[in-house]
């Protein structure tokens, strides 16, 4: 074979292979389609007001109740009782707040910054992925991931003011892996991973009852949850800091 067939050949082979790998990567908006239908469908999700999450926290090998709820579009309150006192961290919507009695705060406080950006994050009623584009965000397949030992894609989504975060979803059933986001504090940054499993279905739309927190590798927070409740009648004022 000559030289220039042995290129030709060689190149056509380079193409089909790149045209291979790119016609097996999703499109973002293709894995979004696909976690939405793995939760449950859009349509179903639609019909979701407001959830109650209730179960445990293990920290440093302590175990608290813990009670979530959160309320469309954008409402969250995370408490848990701690030495017989309430650690409460909530979002209203626009004001992020919080009373940790354990860092000496027993009366509500305006929270800001990294801690702030992470909650407010949490609090997307239907998830960081749903009406990215609305938001003004971007989203794009970084490429496929392991997540021990699972194989997942990972999407990078960043929003409109610049921060992002990463998400990984399952390549076979779509449900989201883990979430990872690098928070900034005191001058140094720091990645935390949020590890999602042990799904079930409640109503039909399925919730990870299992979660995970690791800093830098190592797990500081495990949460379980025993029940999941939809359309509770939760007031507004729930999520409100106290005056």
């Amino acid at each position: 074979m000559s030289r220039h067939l042995r290129a030709a050949v060689l190149t056509v082979a380079a193409l089909l292979i790149c045209g291979y790998a790119a016609a097996q990567t999703p499109s973002a908006d293709e894995l979004v389609a696909k976690n939405l239908a793995a939760r449950g469908g859009e349509d179903k999700l639609k019909t979701l007001n407001s959830m109650k999450l209730t179960g445990s926290v293990n920290v440093q090998g302590m175990d608290m109740p813990l009670v979530v709820l959160t309320k469309r579009p954008n409402k969250m309150k995370q408490e848990m009782s701690m030495q017989g006192q309430k650690v409460v961290q909530a979002f209203d919507g626009q004001t992020v707040w919080g009373v940790n009695p354990m860092m000496g705060s027993t009366s509500p406080q305006a929270i800001e910054g990294p801690a702030a950006d992470a909650l407010k994050t949490q609090s997307i009623f239907d998830g960081p992925l749903v009406g990215y584009k609305e938001r003004g965000d971007t989203l794009e397949v970084v490429g496929p991931a392991d997540v021990e030992g699972t194989k997942t894609w990972k999407l990078k989504l960043t929003r409109k003011d610049g921060k992002a975060m990463h998400i990984f979803l399952d390549a076979d059933t779509g449900l989201d892996k883990q979430w990872t986001a690098t928070m900034d504090q005191n001058g140094m940054s720091m990645e935390i991973d949020t590890v999602m499993t042990e799904y079930q279905a409640t109503d039909g739309i399925l919730v990870a009852r299992s979660m995970r927190s690791l800093m830098g590798g190592q797990q500081v927070a495990a949460v379980k949850f025993a029940t999941v409740e939809f359309n509770l009648p939760i007031d507004d004022s729930e999520f409100a800091m106290p005056k």
